[in-house]
Parts: structure tokens; C-alpha cells; sequence
């Protein structure tokens, strides 16, 4: 049996224990009958990741976009709730986007939508894993949105992100815990292979996009990379931020003393996590149940009630996580080997 740590479930495990008991897969696996909305976010990284798509990198964009926008129609339609305004505003982003990124991409695509997972090395014992008390691997798990190779042959990883308000502040993106979580595992997961740091991809909602478009779609610097172990030196800066009113990329270089510092805290949450006796209490504040989605069987459990019937009712239990078929970058067809998608291949003469 092998124990899985989520992304998901180390901020839920910090931010609050009684949310985490009823949600992590781990322990209780609830999750809410209500469909959350449509989600933009989501549509955007599903269109990027067609923009990125390696195997179409070196193709003339006028060709690669109307796949992005597609991408985008099918991830709002299978969403509920996605209305016009919605994609509207998907759809200018994107073509906004497609005239801005090309002079900052100063990278060819590796891989998109990279799913990791690796073994805990225990930090008090060298060459051993951490296990729980019963004897299962605990391992850690997410998805990397997008690997990249610049043209010092330095790796990176890169996140894309859908800001509402404003953009995040420099020290909260130094503090990210889940992208630097990325580049520790990736050498773990890809023996030897380094990531230099995390390349943040910010896009703003709620800026005028059509601003930003000049007239026909820039062309980016097409070039063929493979994937190597060992990369180049490390940036000596440590963070570069470059952008638009509407668009910002920030680069942040990670070092070897940082990452060691993650895999140590990786392995103290994972030890507190899986100990039979760990403590489950809620952390009520206004900025962590506003948006919680367990706040109804929490006020129940909070007047000493049982939450039985609340759960019964607005709440399910996860399916049991599967291969997602056909899922963009979920093949070997992510890595650069000039292929395309299946069903594109057929489609599209220009493969």
C-alpha cells in the first residue's frame, strides 16, 4: 500500500485539521455534492497547455491557436455554469496572450502537465524513505503544469496563474511552497535532472486584454529540445519579474539550501500527518472558513453534534483516482518528439 501526500493536503493539513479529516483522500474523502462553477482558471491551463504542447511548438501559431481556443471551449463546456461573458473573456486573454508571451519565451517546451510522484527521503537517516507505522511508502504527489529547457540548457518549471485582484506580492511567490515542492521532487522523479527554480505566469482577469493586442500573432523562437540530466550553472539572480498591465512572468531562482529545507519539512508534515494519534481540531478565522467547503458539518461538530446527516446529505465520497484518457501531456506523447495529439494527428494535415 502506498500513502499519498497531495498538494492539496499539505495546505489543507496547515491551514485546517478538521477541513482536512473530512476532505484528504487520506481520511475521511468527503467532497461536495454542489458542482463549484465554472472555473476559468481551469479552461486557461487547459488551453496553455496546447499552447506549450511540444510537439507543436515549431508550428506557424496561426495554426497552433484556434487549437487554443478549442481547448478552452471544451474544458467551459464541461464545466457548469460557463457562460458567454466567461468565454468572451477566455477567448481574449488567450489571443492577447498569444502577442505578448512570444518575446518573453525565452524557452522551448519539455513537458506539459507532468505528473510527479517520489518517496520521502527520511532527513534523520540517510538512504531511507519514510513509511507509516504500518509499513506503507508515503510518498508525495502533484502535477506539474509545465516543464521548460532555456537556452543555457537550464530547466525550469512553470505555473500559470489566473490573478483576480492583484498581483501576488514578490515574498509570497519566494514562499510558495508548492512550486518549490516541484523543483525538490523533480530530481527525485527524473533521476539527476534539476530544475533551476519556478518561472510564475500570471494573467490578470480583470485588465482590459483587448489593449494588448497589436494586430497578427507574433511569432515565437521555434526550437527542437530534448531532455538531458544534467543542466547547466544556476542564475545568479535570484528573481526577475517582467510584464504588462495585463501579463507578468516572474522568474525565481531556487537554491540547493532552500530545497533541502523543503524535503525537511516535507518529511516533518509527513511523519505529523500519518501519526495514528495526530491531533484534528478546527483553526476558525474569517480568511480560512469564508471559503471553506466544510463549514456546515464543522458548525455542526462545533456544538458537539454528529455531523452524520450534513455529510449524508451534501457530501460524497471521492471516486478512486484513475488515468484520465486522453488527457493532454498524460502520454509519452508530452515529451519533444515532434508528435501530436491522437486525435489531432488525424484531423490536422499539417502534422
Amino acid at each position: 500500500m502506498v500513502y499519498r501526500i497531495r498538494a492539496a493536503d499539505r495546505t489543507a493539513f496547515k491551514r485546517c485539521r478538521r477541513a482536512w479529516d473530512l476532505g484528504s483522500r487520506n481520511r475521511r474523502n468527503h467532497e461536495p455534492v454542489d458542482d463549484p462553477g465554472a472555473d476559468l482558471d481551469r479552461g486557461l491551463h487547459d488551453a496553455l497547455a496546447v499552447y506549450y504542447f511540444p510537439g507543436m511548438w515549431e508550428w506557424n501559431r496561426a495554426i497552433v491557436q484556434p487549437l487554443v481556443h478549442q481547448a478552452l471551449d471544451r474544458s467551459l463546456a464541461a464545466q457548469p455554469g460557463a457562460d458567454e461573458q466567461l468565454r468572451t473573456r477566455g477567448h481574449a486573454l488567450l489571443d492577447a496572450y498569444a502577442a505578448w508571451a512570444p518575446a518573453l519565451d525565452r524557452f522551448t517546451p519539455v513537458m506539459i502537465n507532468s505528473d510527479v510522484e517520489v518517496s520521502i527521503p527520511d532527513p534523520e537517516t540517510p538512504d531511507r524513505d519514510l513509511a507509516t507505522t504500518e509499513g506503507d511508502a508515503i510518498r508525495y504527489t502533484d502535477r506539474v503544469d509545465l516543464l521548460v529547457i532555456d537556452d543555457d540548457d537550464i530547466y525550469w518549471s512553470v505555473q500559470h496563474r489566473l490573478v483576480t485582484d492583484d498581483w501576488a506580492e514578490q515574498d509570497d511567490l519566494l514562499l510558495d511552497e508548492r512550486t518549490a515542492a516541484w523543483c525538490w521532487a523533480w530530481p527525485l522523479h527524473y533521476l539527476g535532472m534539476r530544475l533551476a527554480g519556478t518561472i510564475f505566469n500570471e494573467i490578470w482577469i480583470d485588465a482590459d486584454a483587448d489593449a494588448e493586442l497589436p494586430g497578427p500573432l507574433a511569432a515565437h523562437r521555434a526550437g527542437h529540445r530534448r531532455m538531458y540530466a544534467r543542466a547547466g550553472e544556476l542564475p545568479r539572480e535570484r528573481v526577475r519579474m517582467e510584464g504588462t498591465d495585463v501579463f507578468r512572468r516572474t522568474r525565481i531562482v531556487r537554491s540547493d539550501a532552500e530545497l533541502g529545507a523543503v524535503g525537511r519539512d516535507m518529511a516533518a508534515e509527513a511523519r505529523a500527518a500519518t501519526d495514528p494519534a495526530v491531533g484534528v481540531y478546527p483553526s476558525p478565522a474569517p480568511e480560512v472558513c469564508g471559503s471553506c467547503a466544510y463549514r456546515p458539518p464543522c458548525l455542526v461538530m462545533a456544538e458537539g453534534a454528529d455531523p452524520a446527516r450534513v455529510l449524508a446529505a451534501d457530501y460524497r465520497q471521492r471516486e478512486p483516482e484513475g488515468i484520465e484518457e486522453g488527457r493532454l501531456g498524460g502520454a509519452t506523447w508530452s515529451m519533444n518528439r515532434g508528435a501530436a495529439p491522437p486525435d489531432w494527428a488525424r484531423r490536422n494535415p499539417h502534422t
